[in-house]
């Protein structure tokens, strides 16, 4: 809707019955509480400056969830970190055992608060999922997507909703769009670099280009770009810009530093 639309009594009419839709579709949730990113330029973008606890969020993109190099799960592990305070768990879904340990230490993921799950099926996954989200100890659970029904969606959100917590999920656009869940804030996620293939990934700093398809109350799209280091930790365009600057400034002192004359012996 234009903005015109929007102050239109037909518009106020729209946005107060959409506010009452998600008033009851979040009743169970716990009131008022939201966890930051970590990271301001993130959190800018989102209604409430972090993620409301008893919420879905996805992550997508054009590639597979489980395509190995894609980030989302960079992304994912960095968003979930806030949410492991207070001794919660961080539950990840590796039916396809692409998970690397020695990663997850550099990103400084506590490994003795960390639960891998495997499933075998999509009925095991959704119950697996039901009974994760539900616990009030788990802090974060993520988990890649491809097929979600309508009932599933639904229960994983009232799940969610139980636990306080928060889940990720990793999709590709297509299963987004043909399988909608009940996610509060679906962002779009293109990788800016690229890293050569390896056993070891997330293993450097990777930048990416992400743009926010929903989120309550969301009218017009927001985009950012993010970046992760080697440690887990975020990245700015600011620090970046601030780091070749440095950089192009050495190579130019360096370029410019005379040669002392060789001065023969006497």
């Amino acid at each position: 809707m234009t903005q015109a639309e929007l102050l239109s009594p037909k518009g106020m009419l729209v946005k107060e019955l959409a506010q009452e839709i998600r008033t009851l579709q979040t009743a169970q949730r716990p009131q008022g509480l939201y966890v930051s990113s970590g990271s301001e330029p993130m959190d800018r973008c989102l209604p409430w400056g972090g993620y409301a606890a008893g919420s879905l969020l996805e992550l997508t993109c054009s590639k597979k969830p489980r395509t190995a190099g894609w980030g989302g799960l960079s992304l994912a592990l960095r968003i979930a970190k806030p949410w492991l305070e207070n001794g919660k768990y961080l539950v990840i879904v590796d039916s396809h055992r692409r998970l690397c340990a020695p990663s997850l230490v550099a990103m400084n993921i506590p490994l003795e608060r960390l639960i891998v799950i495997r499933t075998q099926n999509a009925t095991d996954w959704v119950w697996g999922l039901d009974q994760v989200l539900r616990s009030p100890a788990v802090g974060a659970l993520i988990s890649p997507v491809t097929e979600l029904g309508d009932r599933s969606a639904r229960r994983l959100q009232l799940a969610v909703e139980q636990g306080g917590g928060v889940g990720i999920f990793l999709r590709d656009q297509g299963s987004a769009k043909r399988n909608p869940s009940w996610a509060e804030v679906q962002w779009l996620v293109q990788s800016v670099t690229t890293r050569p293939s390896s056993q070891t990934p997330i293993l450097m700093e990777r930048w990416f280009d992400l743009e926010l398809l929903r989120a309550p109350g969301l009218q017009t799209t927001r985009r950012v770009r993010l970046g992760i280091d080697a440690q887990g930790e975020w990245k700015h365009c600011d620090e970046r810009k601030a780091s070749k600057s440095t950089e192009h400034l050495a190579a130019q002192l360096a370029l410019a530093t005379p040669r002392r004359p060789n001065v023969a012996a006497s």
